[in-house]
């Protein structure tokens, strides 16, 4: 995909644009947090409150849904255009695909093994669990085994109808059936001589860049209040077990992050891209403050390629190819995120996964990675769109949204660094020496 007008838009609104949001989502969350925390200890029952903190709330997530397939369809399409032309420029491009698939799947499986060892989800009183399921009660009524019939639900009858019930967990397919179709299109659509696709391409383009434009313009404008509603209710149903709840999560990916940062790519830069990995690290230092101030891997991107050339000496040619590759398909952290959240959502709400039925979640959380857009929160809507294949409301997103921007910073940083670790190593495979990093 083209991508000049989004990054021109997320260059215009600059680094204090982005530590701005940053202040206004923390406002937000500490707001909602500091009213239901006073009201609980004063033992006050402001109805009222309430009920304005659950529309505005709902609000909020309504507009972050009705996004998810103008997000992810032209997304799907346009990325297999991009590692079609890829594959085309020859071994480089294809060592990069398969490079980021492999990472990418090693960070998702590590996500699932630490949720499945320390089950955040399961940190939570069988009281708090009844509320939960009372308040998404209609919609988990609904929830359908995970069966061999999955299999069949890839193939939809009617695409058109699994797109306008995409959200609704009673439906066979839901967005995993739009996800499958959208792929097969698109690979016949790739098929097709370029003079007879290029003006479906611009078209898609547009109408993805216009949905980036609106999802950033709610998660600046709507999130912080969206957010204090979400955690106000939060608090305000579950009360003080909300905290070791959250906690559990936030730490599990946390966790992840870390063993995917210091593990996965220490071994991959020592042992096959056989480079001191203090070096790179040290040398990636300013691209991943500035990734993790602005949780945004495209506006990240003029950081990466700079230092990547300046401080790595990787050779422009592979730091522009590989960067704004990686920008947008090399997402290890929001992965591994993913991963442990469907894992979380699943054990809070008590729905039993068998192995195929994780492996699968893994194969989902790799697809999302890859589609999820390069700008703050935009894996959430798409992670929100997969819920329901589960017989999870999509709506139950709204239980991790108040701490997810503190998560998006952490997650992003390691996206940006998984960046530089291929581009390091791909350099080396093709260009010899890397001097900086001896």
């Amino acid at each position: 995909m083209d991508g000049s007008f989004l990054k021109n838009l997320l260059n215009s609104v600059g680094d204090d644009k982005h530590r701005n949001l940053s202040l206004r989502l923390l406002g937000g969350f500490l707001v909602g947090l500091g009213l239901a925390l006073a009201l609980r200890f004063g033992g006050i029952h402001a109805e009222s409150l309430t009920v304005a903190a659950r529309l505005v709330g709902e609000l909020f997530l309504r507009g972050i849904f009705m996004l998810i397939l103008p997000l992810i369809i032209p997304m799907l399409l346009l990325g297999i255009q991009k590692l079609t032309e890829t594959g085309a420029m020859g071994r480089i491009g294809i060592h990069t695909v398969i490079t980021v698939l492999g990472l990418t799947a090693v960070a998702a499986t590590l996500g699932l093994l630490l949720a499945n060892l320390v089950k955040p989800g399961l940190y939570i009183s069988d009281t708090a669990r009844t509320l939960l399921m009372e308040r998404f009660g209609q919609s988990l009524s609904a929830t359908k085994a995970i069966t061999a019939d999955l299999l069949l639900n890839l193939f939809p009858k009617n695409p058109l109808h699994e797109m306008a019930t995409a959200l609704t967990p009673a439906q066979q397919g839901g967005l995993l059936s739009v996800v499958s179709f959208t792929i097969l299109f698109g690979i016949a659509l790739a098929k097709l001589p370029a003079e007879q696709t290029q003006p479906v391409y611009q078209f898609l383009d547009v109408v993805y860049q216009a949905s980036l434009w609106l999802l950033l313009f709610i998660m600046r404008w709507v999130a912080p209040v969206g957010i204090a509603g979400l955690i106000f209710q939060a608090v305000m149903g579950l009360g003080w077990e909300i905290f070791p709840l959250l906690g559990a999560y936030a730490g599990t990916v946390a966790l992840g992050l870390l063993l995917h940062s210091a593990g996965t790519y220490t071994l991959f830069l020592r042992f096959i891209a056989r480079v001191n990995p203090l070096r790179v690290l040290q040398g990636s230092a300013p691209a991943l403050i500035m990734a993790f101030s602005s949780a945004s891997s495209n506006a990240t991107l003029p950081t990466s390629l700079r230092v990547a050339i300046e401080r790595l000496r990787i050779a422009p040619p592979v730091a522009q190819f590989i960067l704004t590759l990686g920008a947008t398909v090399n997402q290890n952290g929001t992965a591994l995120y993913e991963g442990v959240t469907l894992l979380f959502l699943m054990q809070v709400f008590g729905v039993p996964l068998t192995l195929p039925e994780q492996l699968l979640v893994i194969t989902l959380a790799i697809l999302i990675a890859i589609g999820a857009a390069g700008v703050p929160g935009g894996s959430l809507p798409l992670l929100a769109g997969i819920l329901p294949t589960f017989g999870i409301p999509a709506g139950a997103i709204a239980l991790i949204y108040g701490i997810d921007r503190f998560l998006d910073m952490m997650r992003t940083t390691l996206n940006v660094f998984g960046d530089l670790v291929i581009a390091t190593y791909l350099n080396r495979l093709y260009h010899g020496s890397h001097r900086d990093t001896q």
